[in-house]
């Protein structure tokens, strides 16, 4: 592992540890080696379902999904979101089962044990002019080590992103690195899933994940959990302090907008144009229904 800087064109910097290919966040845990050799060797309990997502694409959303899913309560997870990466491998052994693994990570970094044990797993794509958008605003507000203060301009931080000079490289690589795993394990049962979608239609979004996981929940309870995870029900009804703290001046850094579309209020018709080239370039091997507006 190394520390790496990266600067836009107008001087901000974004800390990295560089492994294995990789930009990873600083706040991945310690050398990164050696935390992601302790998640590839996490021990299986039963139920453990995987929840994977390139970042700003609905993680926290969907993770209150299939946290109430598999639990069989309508409720809020009590706490943050437990990320792989980000948590001590012990606080992840102690989870009581059913456990939902969430992470960016890329496939060949997730517990071998989720792959032995062929457990389901969820991959939620969202659009990348959407998803550059929230990242742009989330890297702004964010108020963890070496992240905070990040100053780039949107001119500035979109060439950034489309260099792929972002944390987990970039949209396209993660993906279609997803998509690859899924070609090269069909054995293992992972759905794929558009933020839009559920966005578009959230009930049956949920009754989607659920006859995914294989779990029988009355049409009463997935209307529950439906309106639950509404997003603007969600980003006032779920608190957690941890999360607050982690944001600017008290704001939870991982609510914004979840809108489809916002977008259009960002890009020039220049920026528009060349990310449209960009994605040409990119998206050859990305067989996914990729919508941009509802």
């Amino acid at each position: 592992m190394e520390m790496r800087q990266q600067k836009d064109a107008g001087g901000a910097v974004l800390h990295f540890k560089y492994f294995d290919g990789i930009y990873f966040p600083p706040n991945v845990i310690g050398d990164v080696k050696t935390h992601l050799d302790a998640i590839k060797n996490l021990k299986h309990k039963d139920g453990d379902v995987l929840l994977d997502t390139f970042p700003k694409t609905g993680t926290h959303w969907t993770f209150e999904i299939m946290h109430m899913l598999v639990t069989g309560k309508a409720e809020y997870y009590p706490e943050k979101t437990l990320a792989l990466e980000f948590e001590p491998i012990e606080k992840l052994d102690n989870l009581e089962s059913p456990r939902v693994h969430t992470s960016h990570l890329f496939p060949q970094h997730i517990p071998q044990s989720l792959i032995d044990n062929k457990s389901k797993m969820v991959y939620v794509f969202r659009n990348p002019k959407d998803t550059a958008v929230s990242m742009h605003s989330f890297m702004k507000i964010l108020n963890v080590e070496l992240l905070q203060g990040y100053e780039s301009t949107w001119d500035n931080y979109i060439e950034s992103y489309m260099n792929d000079k972002v944390p987990y490289n970039s949209w396209c690589e993660h993906v279609k690195a997803w998509l690859d795993f899924q070609k090269s394990h069909p054995g293992l049962s992972i759905l794929f899933i558009a933020f839009e979608d559920m966005k578009k239609d959230l009930r049956r979004s949920v009754q989607k994940i659920a006859e995914h996981l294989e779990l029988k929940h009355s049409p009463e309870f997935l209307d529950k959990v439906a309106e639950k995870c509404q997003f603007i029900n969600m980003s006032k009804g779920k608190t957690c302090a941890e999360e607050t703290k982690m944001g600017v001046g008290g704001k939870n850094p991982f609510y914004r907008k979840g809108d489809v579309g916002d977008w259009k209020n960002y890009f020039t018709v220049a920026q528009n144009e060349r990310f449209d080239v960009f994605l040409k370039e990119n998206m050859a091997d990305i067989d996914l229904d990729i919508k941009y507006t509802l």
